[in-house]
Formats: structure tokens, sequence, C-alpha cells
């Protein structure tokens, strides 16, 4: 049974989850899911049946440090108190690493600013079990019929460079996402290399407004085509105009390696100023 409209006090989370054993985040019949389990968890505590809203949907096997969460309850118990609560609830590979209050109905979906996801390759002959559910394992130098590449990070960063700003990312996307409106603004994609210190991890890091589905993965697919030579950094720009196919940019790389980082909140707020002031600070 829902909880009962009054008396309501609106929960706001920061989950984490490794996304290996789950089938995203989205509820689904018969499959083990992120916002299927940590419903459970709610309503084990809070005597009642409860709807998380999420942030940002992750696909099957996408990972996250930064998700936002939100519900509303009748129980009345202090943040702290849910953080911990659940904590003991939820399995090992899903935590909630912060709660705080927010107002009932809250949809951190719709005050979202930013999301930043983040994207890690392991180079190299030999793959490392260690990372073979956080990396995607691919080789330093890559062999075809021109002969031997050495994988180009820099190519690799400079076509990244024509992806920053606001563009027309239609052929960046799942064949299934059925959405019209393909035009999204991205702030800053990074290609790190030696990440967390380690020589043969490179993280490639994407922040911008909001996200078509799959569009990480298929950005990195195709920036790892620049790296490997079959494609010009200067070739990525010809990509960000309409009526571009999805057959034209470069394959979907794994849910493995991708990860949900953080989600920048205040987009309401910002809206609310940019109408008192009869500005643009939303953007």
């Amino acid at each position: 049974m829902s909880a009962p409209a009054e008396g309501l006090h609106g929960v706001r989370l920061t989950v984490a989850y490794d996304g290996a054993s789950f089938a995203g985040w989205q509820e689904q019949p018969a499959q083990r899911t992120v916002q299927s389990v940590l419903e459970a968890a709610i309503a084990g505590m809070a005597g009642h049946a409860v709807r998380v809203r999420g942030a940002g949907r992750t696909d099957s096997g996408v990972h996250a440090e930064g998700q936002i969460a939100a519900f509303d309850t009748t129980r009345l118990i202090p943040p702290r108190g849910w953080m911990l609560g659940l904590n003991q609830r939820l399995p090992v590979d899903l935590a909630v690493r912060a709660a705080v209050e927010c107002a009932p109905g809250y949809n951190p979906r719709y005050d979202a600013l930013e999301k930043l996801y983040r994207y890690v390759l392991l180079l190299g002959e030999a793959r490392d079990p260690r990372w073979r559910a956080h990396a995607w394992h691919v080789a330093r130098v890559h062999t075809d019929g021109e002969g031997s590449r050495r994988l180009d990070l820099d190519a690799m960063r400079a076509g990244a460079e024509a992806l920053i700003g606001t563009h027309d990312f239609g052929a960046f996307r799942a064949s299934d996402d059925e959405r019209t409106m393909t035009v999204r603004t991205l702030h800053e994609v990074q290609i790190l290399a030696a990440y967390l210190g380690h020589p043969d991890l490179v993280a490639i890091e994407v922040r911008g407004t909001a996200f078509l589905k799959q569009m990480v993965r298929i950005l990195v697919g195709t920036l790892l085509e620049v790296g490997r030579g079959k494609r010009t950094p200067e070739s990525i720009a010809s990509l960000l105009v309409p009526g571009v196919e999805r057959g034209s940019t470069g394959i979907t790389a794994p849910a493995h390696g991708l990860s949900m980082v953080r989600v920048r909140l205040g987009k309401k707020d910002a809206e609310a100023l940019a109408r008192a002031t009869g500005g643009d600070a939303a953007r």
C-alpha cells in the first residue's frame, strides 16, 4: 500500500552501486534492478511502499558513484538514520553515501544541471582480472591491414574537442532511442592517461547537461576509432549535424567500463532566478 499524501517527508539520497549484477537502474519485471532493490530496503524501514525517483537511468552493467534518488515517506527518521539503516539492509553492491531532507515530490531528474560520466579503458596485451567489471580491455597496439598502430591519445583528445559545445548528437544514440530532440550540450570531454596512477588505465570523462541513450558509450567507441587511426580527429565535427545516421559513428563501448560519477543539482533554483531577473541563469 502506498503512503498517504498527508504528512509526507521527502528524502534525497546519494547512492553508489556496482552495476555488474544489476539489470540497470529502472525497475523491470522479474529483474534485479537498482531501483527495485533500493525501494524494497526503504519500504522495510518506512513501513509502507515507496517509489524512488532517480536523476537518470543507467543501463545494465553500468556503475554509479553519485546517482541521486529521492522518495517520500510518512516515517520521520533523521537523514543520518536513513543512511545508516539502509546500508544495513542493502546488499554489498549497493550503498547510500549520503542522505538529506528535501521537499515531498522532489524529482532530481528535473533538477539536474549537469552530469559527469567516466569511462575507463585498460590498455595492454594482457587483461587484468581486477578490472574485468570496471574497465574495457583494449589493445595498446592495434594491428590491421595497414600494419601496427599504437593507440594515439593525443588524436583522441583532438577529436574530443569537437564534441564540446551544443550540437546535434542524434548519431550518438542507441537505435531504439526514440526521442525527437537530440541536441545536447557537453561542457567537457577529457582523456586522462595513467588514471588513478595506473600506467595502463585511461579515463574518458564526459560532463554535460543531459545525455541520450548510450551516448557516452558511443562517444567512447568513436574516439577509440580516432585513436586507432580509423578516422581523423577532424571528422568528428561532421557527425554532429542533423540527419547523420547511427551507422556513421563508432561502436558502442561495453557497459561495464562506464560510471555515473556525479550529478550537479540546482536547475530549478537557476530557472527561478532566471525568471526573476529576466536573464538566463539556468545555462
